[in-house]
């Protein structure tokens, strides 16, 4: 699947965490996340380095910038460790420690450890098993954190700008510019 398709089939409703959110409320979620500013990680380094491998593989770098390039192994840590519940984050990260269990079964090793194919067949399970699922059933892991990875890279500036070539403004990127509500219109008198 190609990232232009990605795209089209990413919306609201495929990001179960978020899908409550109003549009808005989305978008300035994404600058906070996106904005680079200092924070205390949610995630060991081992679970950083998890992450990261995960992100670049779901988007890798091809002619355009991949996950990593993009900020999104950040992006998720922010909306793990801030936008999550407790109970959310708790579930996140025993994704990740399913990714290593996985892993230690097939290959002896930890996800990081292993070559990019053996990753990509660890991945395909997971992916494999999250399609099996019967509509309407509670997100797992693999579905969460690639429903992160592509919110994330398409709201970031590299998504935007290099792979979607979206120009918000002509003259330069803005990914904190304000996002305001259209007023409703007023009627005019004697306008029918």
């Amino acid at each position: 699947m190609d990232r232009r398709h990605a795209v089209r089939l990413l919306g609201a409703a495929a990001l179960p965490g978020l899908a409550g959110m109003h549009p808005n409320d989305l978008f300035a979620l994404a600058r906070g996340a996106h904005s680079g500013a200092a924070r205390t990680s949610s995630f060991d380094e081992h679970q950083r380095a998890t992450v990261d491998a995960l992100a670049e593989l779901i988007m890798p770098a091809t002619d355009t910038p991949g996950a990593r390039a993009a900020g999104v192994p950040a992006f998720i840590d922010v909306i793990v460790g801030e936008w999550y519940h407790e109970q959310e984050r708790a579930a996140f990260l025993r994704g990740l420690q399913d990714v290593d269990a996985r892993s230690q079964a097939d290959f002896q090793k930890t996800f990081v450890e292993l070559t990019e194919p053996q990753q990509t067949a660890i991945l395909t399970g997971m992916d494999y098993e999250a399609r099996a699922m019967p509509r309407g059933s509670p997100t797992l892991f693999f579905g969460r954190i690639k429903d992160l990875t592509l919110f994330g890279y398409y709201t970031s500036e590299i998504g935007m700008t290099q792979e979607l070539g979206y120009v918000f403004m002509p003259g330069r990127y803005d990914g904190a510019a304000p996002v305001r509500t259209p007023r409703a219109a007023t009627p005019q008198p004697g306008a029918h």
